[in-house]
């Protein structure tokens, strides 16, 4: 668990996701350096919000899983003195993925009466994504053991259709056992997802199911098959209160994106 400490009744977390980060910062994906959208992203981030307390990233951190990206993204994210966390995505390498726990335990941070819980939705192997039952069982201690506080889980994989052919079939495969699990309790505000390169709301038994668009390249909604959207890059913002309420929304960074190759089938 972490505890990120400080005297205030509202906190500010960001989540970004799906970076596709290239072994060498000067690399392309689809016609476009992901390094530089991520940067960029980073700078609105910063500028928005100087007084953030924690970034998450929901996975797919990188395009090219080696040592190196994740080395190169570490030292940049510490440098910005701002608290992060990542679990991993379907094209993230988990034996080189910085965990901050071992890869199948649910890794909580407290920020005052909220806590986020991060879970690793990523299988060894595949595009689609479950959520271990140790995972699941730890859940649900943890969420008994917090039942007076408010509590955000995030994943990489979307648990619920998105009305796309192509990428449904690579969602949350046991969303079932999450939602299970959910319902025993009554404290879970909100849900945060990667995967789909997209901004999208769900609600399940009341409780939002939010997914954020990628800090590089974006997919088409509600299409069959695979395809590119033209929107900007972006991330989710969410401003938390004591009281148990949030609010979120979305911001896109225009001119990050040149001309993207959307002839690509898959990616």
């Amino acid at each position: 668990m972490t505890f990120i400490s400080k005297n205030t009744q509202s906190w500010t977390i960001v989540q970004i996701s799906d970076t596709h980060l290239m072994d060498q910062e000067d690399l392309k994906f689809v016609q476009m350096n992901p390094e530089h959208s991520f940067h960029g992203i980073m700078r609105d981030i910063q500028q928005r919000y100087p007084e953030l307390d924690a970034i998450v990233h929901t996975g797919d951190l990188a395009q090219v899983p080696v040592p190196a990206t994740y080395a190169r993204y570490l030292a940049f994210m510490h440098r910005l003195n701002i608290p992060f966390y990542q679990i991993p995505g379907n094209h993230d390498e988990v034996e080189y993925f910085p965990f901050h726990q071992q890869q199948n335990r649910v890794h909580a941070i407290h920020l005052g009466r909220w806590i986020i819980m991060l879970l690793n939705s990523a299988v060894k192997n595949q595009i689609d994504g479950r959520i271990e039952p140790s995972q699941l069982a730890q859940l649900d201690q943890l969420l008994t053991e917090h039942a007076g506080q408010h509590v955000i889980l995030a994943c990489h994989h979307h648990p619920f259709a998105m009305q796309s052919y192509w990428v449904d079939q690579h969602k949350l495969k046991n969303t079932a056992d999450l939602t299970e699990v959910m319902a025993k309790h009554q404290n879970i505000k909100a849900v945060l997802f990667g995967h789909v390169h997209q901004d999208s709301l769900n609600i399940w038994n009341n409780i939002p199911f939010y997914s954020t668009p990628s800090t590089s390249v974006q997919f088409k909604p509600h299409s069959d098959d695979f395809a590119l959207g033209q929107e900007a890059p972006g991330y989710r913002v969410l401003h938390l209160k004591d009281n148990g309420e949030f609010d979120t929304q979305v911001h896109r960074v225009e001119n990050l994106v040149g001309q993207i190759n959307n002839e690509i089938s898959g990616y």
